[in-house]
């Protein structure tokens, strides 16, 4: 499996850096070829591959960063090994599923607030602090669902 080796709370996950498509023999949930295509050099998003139990098949997540944190520096310092917790701060979990607007009705794809992986000690405090989508790209309406990212958008 590519990737780089990041440990969450005693939890490992293949970390993929900016320009590293997904690849592994093993199959993987919630994957799909065309949108790591998409979200491969996303400048907020880092795609992450890992067990959520020891006995389920491998999933696909995303750390997402609405802090303006500067992701090239932390591909590095994780290729370095040096990558520290306070180097993933400003990061929230999400998980890419469809979703359809009430008020238009477009079925979209986003990536989303996945509140159930617990990657991090503080994961409601940074759920809190994020900066969400806000308004539907089809028809400019508010969202309100807590959606990080629409894919194929930046």
């Amino acid at each position: 499996m590519g990737g780089l080796t990041v440990t969450f709370r005693r939890r490992e996950a293949r970390y993929f850096p900016a320009g590293e498509l997904i690849h592994t023999d093993e199959s993987i949930s919630n994957f799909d070829e065309l949108e790591d295509r998409l979200l491969v050099d996303h400048p907020r998003m880092r795609r992450i591959v890992l067990r959520v139990s020891p006995t389920w098949p491998l999933a696909c997540f995303y750390l997402h960063w609405s802090d303006g944190a500067d992701l090239n520096a932390l591909d590095d310092r994780v290729a370095s090994g040096s990558a520290a917790d306070g180097d993933f701060a400003g990061a929230v979990v999400g998980e890419a599923l469809g979703m359809h607007h009430r008020a238009c009705g477009a079925a979209l794809r986003v990536v989303a607030l996945d509140s159930v992986l617990p990657l991090f000690t503080n994961d409601v405090e940074r759920s809190r602090a994020h900066v969400y989508q806000a308004a539907c790209p089809a028809c400019g309406e508010p969202w309100s669902a807590s959606v990080l990212e629409f894919i194929g958008t930046t």
